[in-house]
């Protein structure tokens, strides 16, 4: 048995593309937990109706909107209760999976490794790149400090972010500056099984070896940002293997959530910088407890 936890928050419509293409594609035992981070528009309401008839799918309202860990620790720890899973994927609702063999691939992959964390090729349609594994690692509090120091340079440059703001507002450089980048950097996907790497944020799959250790999915005390190093931390720090894995594939419809929220270009990276800042202090709080100090 496979649960699938997607993170819903005030596009109806990209969840039920997500989960329709699950129920669609997807072949194998499994269920469909979507949870509500508390949108405050009446689109928990609209999901319920929409599935009150399958039972393949639960609809639950998280009431308290404490960020991206908060929503997928409440769907986590609702499915581990309640199917006793082999696998629990949690993922964005702006994805999309069109592999009939997902579930297959993912118990062939675990008897080969023992994940406990597993990440699968997730290709960026917007950004038009394979965002798995991350390309940098931030694991000691030298890391953090260098990373928090880099923000707070790039905070300082509010003229280059209204340029940026005012650039995109037009639809031919926004849908071009994506291809125009990858000319110039590249971007392929990775071939090779990889282990003990950090992996992408926006889909997790859990082993049965994950679930049962753990309580929750992500580190509780982060709202937005850092969930990929604090996971990749954790696992390292806990002796829990982590896997990329070729095999299993996702489409990444991403930002479309945070773009119906956040208003502009500038205004977004501002609260991006904020909100950044806000989990490396709480992850330099976390290594620091760990060390005794």
């Amino acid at each position: 048995m496979i649960s699938f936890v997607v993170l819903h928050y005030l596009v109806a419509k990209e969840t039920i593309h997500c989960v329709d293409s699950i129920l669609n594609n997807v072949k194998g035992e499994f269920n469909i937990v979507i949870v509500d981070n508390d949108s405050p528009n009446n689109s928990y309401t609209e999901l319920s109706n929409y599935y009150h008839d399958n039972l393949l799918v639960t609809v639950l309202k998280n009431h308290v909107n404490g960020g991206y860990a908060s929503g997928i620790n409440f769907g986590y720890q609702f499915a581990k209760k309640e199917y006793n899973p082999d696998f629990i994927i949690a993922m964005n609702n702006d994805m999309e999976i069109v592999q009939s063999d997902f579930c297959e691939k993912l118990f062939s992959i675990f008897n080969r490794t023992n994940f406990y964390v597993l990440g699968p090729d997730i290709y960026s349609t917007s950004a038009l790149k394979h965002q798995n594994p991350e390309k940098s690692t931030i694991i000691t509090i030298a890391d953090i400090d260098e990373e928090m120091l880099s923000i707070h340079k790039m905070q300082k440059q509010q003229l280059r972010l209204k340029i940026k703001s005012i650039l995109r507002q037009s639809s031919f450089i926004e849908s071009n500056y994506y291809k125009l980048k990858l000319r110039f950097k590249g971007n392929k996907k990775q071939a090779q099984e990889l282990t003990n790497i950090t992996l992408h944020g926006s889909c997790y799959i859990f082993s049965k070896l994950f679930i049962q250790s753990r309580e929750y999915a992500l580190f509780p005390k982060t709202k937005f940002y850092c969930e990929a190093q604090i996971l990749d931390y954790e696992c390292k720090r806990d002796g829990m293997k982590q896997v990329y894995s070729p095999e299993v594939f996702i489409y990444h419809h991403e930002d479309i959530a945070t773009n119906a929220v956040e208003g502009g270009y500038a205004e977004k990276m501002n609260k991006k910088y904020k909100r950044v800042l806000e989990s490396l202090n709480i992850f330099r709080n976390l290594i620091l407890q760990d060390q005794g100090k």
